[in-house]
């Protein structure tokens, strides 16, 4: 396990390099300040949005809802206006389009709710003056979800938002990679959170990046190419399969 991580973090930026800017919007021009309103609102929005789909689209899907808002500034405000019934509505579900999956699209109306309710429409205000720890139990407590939750939290850190170790975010692509070079076989998203912090104790988010880039890349469900595979040498599943 010890070889796994070393590659891992030596690796990190080089197996898709990609900037914090690339990966989280604007928010990343802010290292270690204050963000605009606008900014936080909409780097939140995006990644919730970011549900079981493809990151670029979840962030034009909130880059374009965002811009069709009077004042970006109060966008939680413009969601939280509509009744529920009018947000869950089939019409209204087409024509915002934030969502291909209309659960992922009507949680937002009761998170935007619990940031208007306990922040005053402002997201800068679930991560400052706070640690990664605090900052995800907030993000869990508006209803972001556990996985997204982790996620943000991360993304937050590696924009200089926030402090702290987090967990990786236990997505189909990390427990596959994780349990598979570790056990042979894909891990539960409890598991895969338990062996990241096995590998990396003192920040299993900078595990993250590399392992979510191998499972897009190489770790496929099915036919996966383990000859191609950077991991190759350290994974007991391409070991067993390709010897």
């Amino acid at each position: 396990m010890g070889k796994i991580a070393e590659w891992l973090l030596k690796h990190k930026n080089t197996i898709r390099p990609e900037t914090a800017q690339q990966k989280w919007g604007d928010i990343a021009e802010y290292t270690a300040r204050e963000c605009p309103k606008k900014v936080a609102n909409l780097f939140l929005l995006c990644c919730l949005i970011d549900y079981q789909t493809k990151t670029g689209i979840a962030w034009g899907k909130g880059s374009q809802f965002i811009k069709k808002v009077p004042c970006p500034d109060e966008v939680w405000e413009k969601i939280s206006n509509y009744t529920r019934e009018e947000w869950e509505s089939e019409a209204n579900f087409k024509g915002c389009g934030l969502h291909w999956m209309h659960k992922a699209h009507n949680r937002l109306w009761q998170i935007a709710k619990n940031i208007c309710f306990y922040y005053d429409g402002d997201a800068r205000r679930i991560w400052q003056e706070t640690n990664s720890f605090d900052a995800l139990c907030r993000l869990a407590y508006i209803g972001a979800g556990s996985q997204i939750s982790r996620m943000i939290v991360g993304a937050l850190k590696d924009c200089g938002q926030l402090s702290g170790k987090c967990d990786v975010k236990a997505d189909v692509y990390i427990c596959r990679v994780l349990g598979r070079a570790i056990s042979g076989k894909d891990a539960s998203p409890t598991d895969a959170m338990d062996l990241a912090r096995q590998l990396h104790p003192s920040d299993p988010w900078q595990l993250d990046w590399p392992l979510w880039n191998i499972g897009d890349l190489y770790c496929k469900s099915t036919d996966p190419k383990c000859s191609e595979c950077v991991l190759a040498e350290n994974c007991l599943y391409a070991h067993e399969h390709t010897h």
